[in-house]
């Protein structure tokens, strides 16, 4: 389930978990109705969290991926909550590292088998 978030700078506020994009935006616009007087306060963000709360858009290349498959892994068993099993993450990590050494395999297999490179 993707969980998104409201976030204003300027208030050191954040939104409860909304559902879409579009209901944080929403959130969003009653925030700056309400509080700002309509105006966009500098750096206000609207994002996608993972069961941590941590934005995806601030993760790396290494840790985006493996957050999002541990994510998939136990949204499959509860698909409303929050936190994140430790079971989870080692099965994402054990499925990207799998899927790394297969991909090791066939690139050094597909490069013996060519001729006139031994």
């Amino acid at each position: 389930m993707p969980r998104f978030l409201y976030r204003c700078p300027v208030c050191c506020t954040t939104s409860p978990l909304c559902p879409t994009a579009k209901a944080a935006d929403a959130e969003g616009s009653t925030h700056r109705g309400q509080l700002h007087a309509g105006h966009h306060p500098d750096g206000e963000t609207v994002g996608e969290v993972n069961r941590r709360g941590q934005w995806y858009a601030t993760l790396g290349p290494l840790a985006g991926p493996r957050s999002r498959l541990a994510d998939a892994l136990i949204d499959a068993r509860d698909p409303d909550g929050m936190g994140r099993p430790f079971w989870a993450d080692v099965a994402a990590d054990a499925i990207l590292a799998g899927g790394s050494a297969a991909a090791l395999w066939v690139t050094s297999t597909v490069l013996t088998a060519l001729p006139g490179l031994t």
